[in-house]
């Protein structure tokens, strides 16, 4: 009895995971065009990048100073002060 009805259970869960394998595929290639397509002052920040040797290479001085310039000026910073109860 068990076996008769883990076949069924077999197949449907095999038929749903090539379902949603293929699903996951299309949404994918469309997350990686739309990031593509962003820039980095779309989102208020500088793309990643690498050295060759793979380190990540964080943010110099003057980009850092600048988002806080960019931030301030826009009321960013103000938003996040009172969301969080910050610069009191």
């Amino acid at each position: 009895m068990k076996i008769l009805t883990l076949i069924p259970v077999a197949v449907l869960t095999l038929g749903m995971t090539l379902a949603y394998s293929n699903e996951n595929a299309d949404t994918s290639s469309t997350a990686s065009n739309s990031n593509a397509a962003m820039t980095s002052d779309a989102v208020g920040g500088t793309l990643a990048s690498g050295s060759d040797s793979g380190a990540h290479v964080g943010k110099t001085r003057a980009e850092v100073y600048q988002e806080l310039w960019r931030a301030e000026k826009d009321g960013t910073l103000n938003r996040l002060n009172a969301l969080y109860g910050g610069g009191n």
